[in-house]
């Protein structure tokens, strides 16, 4: 039997080498001894070392590694090679692969998180045609952040591809993506707060059912799919909390699946225990009682009827809860609980500086701005010294 070799390359202290597949004390190999990498196949044919790429799963490694080993039996008794079959176009190779990483996205991720991975990926399918995962090089790929940027995507928005695309690549034995690349600095913007004149309004120009939604993102932070989902039984008026919790029934589950409590001021506590009950489980349920899908043009429709000129939108009053959170003194580890945020890095965004300063500003004065004070008077010869001076001679 001819003798085929069966490696995996991978990467170690930074290089990337070929190691043989390790086998087990009972002869089979042990596929989860080497760390994550591609397969190749070796063998020798006219004296002359080869080497050929073998695919990215265990399933497409043994495959090539069988092929190949009767193949050179084959060429030793003299006969004809294995037909091979057809190889598959590497566009739909490219296509299938991202079918099948999308299908595991789609179990893993929520709905959103889905759709966000499909139109990525189906728009770098695109601009690849005829190609599969190990034919696109690094150069190709930077032209592809190029192509990006000309077509006038934001710099975040193209690092937010770029870390999907290379996530797909590392499942499909090519880690390591964007350390070879050339990717746009990412712009930290400022997070958006609102004034006190502005909420004024807005809630002036709210009706009672709209001031205890809007109150609720306020006062809690909360986001928009958080509210959607708020339940009766989340709040506890006893202990004045909202719980976030998942509902698998209804295909929701909480940001990194992590539920949270938070906290609710008196206040809010008021509003709610004033907002009507229906027969819906929703808290701000829609007209027929099912989850409602349109606060945002809710919250559009109030700022409009108030003449307000700020944009209103409900991540807003998320960034002001933070804010005004952390400028009220509480902690940042407490604040990114309340926001569940994954990082203390994410939280500390907010720490910034009050937007209504100008008062505060006004007392403070520069002293080359002030107007110079008068000079003493000079004596004029003969003139009597001031009462009170004494002579230093």
């Amino acid at each position: 039997m001819s003798r085929v070799n069966l490696l995996k390359k991978i990467k170690i202290d930074g290089r990337w080498v070929l190691r043989s597949i390790p086998k087990r004390a009972n002869g089979n190999w042990d596929w989860a001894a080497l760390p994550h990498g591609r397969y190749f196949i070796e063998w020798y044919e006219d004296r002359q070392r080869r080497r050929e790429f073998a695919g990215v799963t265990v399933s497409e490694a043994t495959e090539a590694h069988r092929r190949k080993r009767h193949e050179l039996d084959g060429m030793t008794l003299g006969l004809d090679p294995e037909p091979q079959p057809e190889a598959p176009p590497e566009d739909r190779l490219l296509r299938s692969q991202i079918e099948h990483y999308l299908s595991h996205i789609e179990t893993l991720k929520k709905p959103n998180t889905y759709r966000k991975y499909q139109a990525v990926l189906h728009r770098f399918a695109k601009e690849f045609p005829g190609r599969g995962v190990e034919s696109i090089t690094v150069e190709e790929l930077n032209e592809f952040i190029i192509r990006l940027m000309k077509r006038g995507m934001s710099p975040n928005t193209v690092l937010h591809n770029i870390i999907i695309v290379a996530q797909f690549f590392r499942r499909n034995g090519r880690p390591g993506l964007t350390r070879q690349l050339h990717l746009p600095e990412k712009i930290s913007t400022l997070p958006r707060e609102y004034s006190e004149e502005d909420l004024g309004k807005f809630f002036g120009a709210c009706d009672a059912w709209e001031r205890a939604l809007f109150s609720t993102f306020l006062l809690t932070g909360m986001r928009e799919q958080e509210v959607m989902h708020l339940c009766w039984p989340d709040i506890s008026f006893r202990l004045r909390t909202i719980r976030v919790t998942a509902k698998p029934e209804r295909g929701f589950y909480p940001k990194r699946w992590e539920e949270r409590e938070i906290p609710i001021a008196n206040h809010l506590v008021s509003v709610l225990e004033g907002h009507p009950r229906t027969n819906s489980p929703f808290v701000f349920p829609s007209p027929t009682g099912n989850r409602e899908q349109n606060m945002l043009r809710r919250v559009k429709e109030v700022a409009a009827q108030a003449g307000l000129q700020t944009e209103f939108d409900l991540k807003t009053f998320r960034s002001t809860f933070a804010t005004r959170m952390l400028r009220a003194g509480f902690d940042v580890r407490t604040v990114q609980h309340l926001m569940g945020h994954k990082s203390l890095e994410t939280t500390m965004r907010y720490l910034v500086p009050a937007t209504e300063v100008h008062e505060r500003l006004n007392q403070v004065t520069i002293p080359s701005a002030l107007p110079p004070a008068p000079k003493p008077a000079t004596r004029r010869a003969g003139e009597a010294r001031p009462a009170g001076h004494r002579s230093t001679s």
